[in-house]
C-alpha cells in the first residue's frame, strides 16, 4: 500500500491550516491594534491563543509529514532542508515576538505591534517556503537565496511598524 497520497494530503492540509491561522490572527489583531479597546483585551488574548493553537497543530502536521516524506520518498534535497529550517524560523519568530509582546503588556500599542509584526514576518517566511516547494531548487545556494529574499521582504514589511512603535 502506498501512503504517499495520504502523507501529501496531510502535508498540504497542515500548510493550509498554518496560513488560515495567520489570516485569522492578522484579521483579528489589526483592528484591535488600531482601536486598542481595553475592554476586549481578555477576549482578544483568548482568541489569539486559539488561533495560535490552530497554527501550532498545522506546523506540527506539516513538519512531521515533510520529514517523513523526505526520509521515505524524496531523500535529501536542498529545498527540503531549507523548508525545514524555515519552519524552525517560524517557531523562533513566534516565540521571540510573543515574548517581546508580553514584555510590553502595559503598553497595548507596542504589544499589539509586536504581535502584528510576528504575523507579517511569519507570512513572509511561509511564502518563502511555498516558493521553495514550487521552484524545487537543486542546489543549496539557490535555496538559501530564496529563504533570505523572503526574510528580507518580511523585514521590510515589519520595519515601518516597528519604527513607529520604537518612537511611540
Amino acid at each position: 500500500m502506498n501512503i504517499f497520497p495520504a502523507l501529501t494530503f496531510f502535508h498540504v492540509t497542515g500548510a493550509i491550516t498554518i496560513f488560515i491561522s495567520w489570516a485569522l490572527e492578522y484579521s483579528y489583531l489589526t483592528p484591535m491594534r488600531q482601536s486598542l479597546m481595553a475592554d476586549n483585551e481578555d477576549v482578544a488574548l483568548k482568541e489569539m491563543k486559539q488561533y495560535k493553537k490552530i497554527g501550532s497543530v498545522g506546523v506540527l502536521i506539516t513538519l512531521t509529514t515533510e520529514i517523513w516524506l523526505m526520509v521515505a520518498l524524496w531523500g535529501y534535497k536542498p529545498w527540503i532542508m531549507m523548508s525545514i529550517i524555515s519552519i524552525v524560523l517560524l517557531i523562533i519568530t513566534e516565540t521571540l515576538f510573543s515574548r517581546k509582546a508580553i514584555s510590553f503588556k502595559t503598553d497595548k500599542y507596542r504589544s499589539m505591534s509586536y504581535e502584528v509584526s510576528s504575523i507579517r514576518l511569519r507570512i513572509a517566511i511561509g511564502i518563502g517556503i511555498v516558493a521553495l516547494m514550487v521552484f524545487k531548487t537543486s542546489d543549496f545556494l539557490s535555496s538559501i537565496f530564496i529563504v533570505i529574499t523572503f526574510l528580507i521582504a518580511g523585514v521590510f514589511w515589519i520595519a515601518p511598524l516597528l519604527r513607529k512603535t520604537a518612537f511611540a
